[in-house]
């Protein structure tokens, strides 16, 4: 049978480790039970906020430490590790590949620019002595036949390194948004099954208290739709979760386009997006900061230091 903590599935060991702690809230002891009430109680909120504010804050800590434990003893599945915790980490990763491969192009052209003004240099100042022109020439159409393939080969690596950051963000994308049963939270589950009439603010809370797992917010907004209820909070939430990270697609996809054209064999458009101080640093920035806007999203993970 599944044991709950803070609304996550447990082993028996861990649940009983949980419930056998007491916590500082307000200044006296409060057991677990004590714990998962008040940090979704709007009862609490209301009349001792700052009380309420302490228990959710041991809660946040409790489910993070339950997260890495299950990820450090056997990566169970609902807790998959992953690269980074939040995803505008994987845009930066694709930064990290601009700052890398272009760099890379411009001394391509730079060389090949070389190569083609002593060829220019050479027909002018020896343009009699057919012998040392056959020879340069020679030497021009290698160093026109390694600037295209230095291009090619960069192409391919770039485009090798953004496919791994993308199966990693992939992986991260598809597997926050699908439904899971594991990250069901209990408590509400079963309020919401209960049969109490809930009012707005209570929706609401539920909704903002869940806004980093899509299962729950899909749960909740279907329960309204279900029972006929009006909740913008419930409806536009679920409405995001459902889409399933398509607008965290489509980021990736415009910041890894850029890093493309910034090696690509066109010169006008390499050269645009190959300079670190362009339009790609500005608009990939505006990316990244853009996903810290999305109603949506993983939680960051935060180190609040708190001994419980």
């Amino acid at each position: 049978m599944n044991k709950l903590v803070c609304g996550m599935v447990v082993d028996e060991d861990l649940y009983k480790k949980y419930r056998s702690k007491k916590y500082k809230i307000g200044g006296r002891e409060v057991s677990i039970d004590g714990i998962e009430i008040m940090s979704v109680s709007k009862e609490y909120e209301n009349k001792l906020p700052e009380d309420a504010r302490e228990a959710k804050q041991v809660a946040d800590q409790i489910r993070s430490e339950i997260r890495q434990y299950y990820v450090a003893k056997d990566g169970r599945k609902e807790y998959v590790a992953m690269k980074h915790d939040t995803f505008d980490g994987y845009l930066k990763d694709l930064q990290e590949i601009h700052a890398k491969v272009a760099p890379e192009r411009i001394q391509l052209k730079e060389k090949w620019n070389s190569a083609q003004k002593r060829w220019q240099d050479d027909q002018r100042e020896f343009k009699g002595d057919e012998h040392y022109l056959a020879r340069e020439k020679v030497r021009y159409l290698d160093a026109q036949e390694e600037y295209k393939s230095g291009i090619q080969a960069l192409q391919q690596r770039t485009r090798n390194e953004i496919k791994a950051v993308q199966a990693e963000y992939d992986k991260h994308v598809n597997d926050f948004y699908a439904a899971n049963g594991n990250r069901l939270d209990d408590s509400v589950v079963r309020l919401l099954n209960s049969g109490i009439k809930l009012t707005d603010a209570e929706i609401d809370g539920m909704v903002n208290q869940n806004r980093s797992n899509p299962t729950m917010l899909r749960l909740i907004s279907d329960h309204c739709e279900k029972q006929g209820i009006e909740n913008k909070s419930a409806r536009v939430y679920g409405s995001l979760a459902r889409k399933s990270g398509a607008d965290e697609r489509e980021a990736f996809k415009v910041v890894a386009d850029m890093v493309e054209k910034a090696v690509c064999e066109d010169e006008v458009t390499s050269s645009v997006w190959s300079k670190q101080e362009s339009h790609f640093k500005r608009l990939s920035d505006e990316q990244i900061g853009a996903m810290d806007t999305f109603w949506v999203r993983p939680a960051a993970r935060e180190e609040t230091g708190q001994n419980i």
